[in-house]
């Protein structure tokens, strides 16, 4: 299971760079433009604007530009389509083709009517039914005991996120407190409101990329390191006012803020075409448009002077750790088709398989994996959820100019 122990924000002018790492090793860096804030889970009063039978879907401005897509299956319990200006409470799910990569083309956000309100160990269906469980919750006895603390706190629907594992019955009652409150103010401001409006402006810090870190890996978070003094100061009195233990720091030494954990390091290799795993395995990444190819290299791993050669699947098991980390570090989605180390045995490639599952479990965008075709290639799809990580560098690089270590 995945524990985020250590969020690393670099503050630039225009953008925070919010380096999420667990043991030292880079899980996500996620690019946060404070001149374009991200409109995902945001909560909109929008304005139905068409309907196209021929897509079972249809078109939501909410306000931002581009009109939302809002598909039949995410209309939340009601049957057939509002006329055309009626106002509609929405949810942006996905914002986009276009979105985080300085690009203000492409497709524009997806919505759904199923709303969600995420705290810290729950998320908030309030249009929803019943209590279900992370994947990662695992056990009767512990999702019982889960249920039976939080099945009559709020009206609606639930899930118990995987932090809530072990939670006592008091944090729980306190989220769930916290929610109630965010969704009596969307609510609110719902009813008074003309379309289209964002009614995710309205709650405090629901666009601060810090809050929303601290509020999504808080339950496994020790440090947070940041290099911004004022940022910092504030931090550390938010936190001590809500009794969180978690250290904050200032860095505000000689070394740029990245070397710590070697995030910049490993932040190059995340940008490179190709890495190597100690055993001189090589992985070869190459993304396209609308196919990702992996090629898992053992030209330089073979037998070293006096050992045997190693066997097929060993050096794939070996890869797959790495592979998992960068799909999800690269944000890589769309279809991926993995070259793997050609193995004729039937046993050894649902263990590499299995391996791969395991290893993509923690990703929180969903993946779904196919397995290995007749021509021995292992195939998968990950949704896709913004620019990848390289174009958002590239952007950022482009439109910011030199960081800084100072709140403007």
């Amino acid at each position: 299971m995945s524990r985020i122990d250590r969020l690393i924000c670099h503050v630039l002018p225009h953008a925070f760079l919010l380096a999420f790492v667990e043991e030292g090793r880079l899980v996500e860096l996620r690019v946060a433009r404070r001149d374009r804030p991200t409109l995902a889970e945001g909560i909109f009063l929008g304005r139905l604007e068409r309907v196209m039978p021929e897509l079972n879907a249809a078109f939501v401005d909410i306000g931002t530009g581009r009109s939302g897509f809002l598909r039949a299956e995410d209309r939340a319990g009601i049957d057939g389509w509002p006329p055309p200006g009626a106002p509609v409470l929405v949810q942006v799910r996905n914002e986009g083709a276009g979105d985080g990569g300085g690009n203000n083309g492409g497709k524009g956000p997806r919505l759904s009517m199923d709303l969600a309100v995420s705290g810290r160990y729950i998320v908030y269906h309030p249009l929803g039914t019943g209590v279900s469980f992370s994947r990662r919750i695992e056990g009767e006895a512990e999702r019982e005991r889960l249920a039976d603390h939080v099945r009559d706190l709020l009206e609606g629907g639930m899930v118990l996120r995987t932090a809530a594992a072990g939670a006592s019955g008091d944090l729980l009652r306190a989220d769930a407190a916290q929610l109630i409150e965010r969704w009596e103010v969307i609510r609110r401001h719902a009813l008074d409101a003309p379309p289209p409006s964002d009614l995710t402006a309205h709650l405090p810090g629901e666009r601060d990329p810090i809050e929303r870190a601290l509020r999504d890996h808080g339950a496994s978070l020790t440090d947070l390191v940041i290099d911004d003094r004022t940022r910092a100061q504030r931090l550390r009195d938010e936190l001590a006012r809500r009794e969180e233990k978690i250290e904050v720091r200032w860095h505000a030494g000689p070394m740029p803020i990245f070397d710590i954990d070697d995030v910049a390091g490993q932040i190059d290799t995340a940008l490179a075409q190709r890495i190597a795993l100690e055993s001189g395995v090589e992985v070869l990444f190459e993304p396209g448009e609308t196919l990702v190819a992996i090629d898992v290299d053992s030209a330089s791993a073979g037998g070293r002077q006096g050992r045997a050669p190693r066997r097929a699947v060993d050096i794939n098991i070996e890869a797959v750790p790495a592979i998992a980390q960068q799909l999800r570090l690269r944000n890589l989605g769309g279809a991926v088709v993995i070259d793997f180390v050609t193995m004729r045995s039937a046993y050894d490639r649902d263990k590499v398989q299995a391996t791969l599952a395991e290893a993509l479990a923690d990703d929180p965008v969903p993946t779904q994996l196919f397995g290995f075709t007749r021509l021995g290639h292992f195939e998968l799809t990950r949704a896709r959820r913004g620019a990848t990580l390289a174009a958002e560098l590239e952007a950022l690089q482009q439109g910011t100019g030199e960081p800084t270590d100072q709140e403007p």
